[in-house]
C-alpha cells in the first residue's frame, strides 16, 4: 500500500524509492529537486543549513526557464 511518499507493508513503513535527477537546468528542476528532497529530509538527517544554496538557487533571478 502507497500513502503520500510512504509505503506500507504488512510489518513496516518505509518511504518509497526515490529518483532524483543529477541534471539541473532550469528553476523548475531545482523546485522539483527540493520537493524531492523535502520527503526525505527529516529521515536522512537532512537539515535547513544544508538545504540553504539550492533555496537560494531559487531565490535568484539569473534562472531562464
Amino acid at each position: 500500500w502507497k500513502h503520500l511518499g510512504w509505503q506500507i507493508d504488512q510489518s513496516f513503513v518505509r518511504p518509497q524509492k526515490l529518483t532524483v535527477t543529477s541534471e539541473i537546468k532550469t528553476v523548475h528542476d531545482v523546485q522539483k529537486l527540493v520537493g524531492d528532497i523535502q520527503w526525505v529530509r527529516t529521515i536522512c538527517g537532512i537539515t535547513n543549513e544544508e538545504l540553504e544554496p539550492l533555496i537560494q538557487l531559487l531565490s535568484t533571478s539569473s534562472w531562464a526557464d
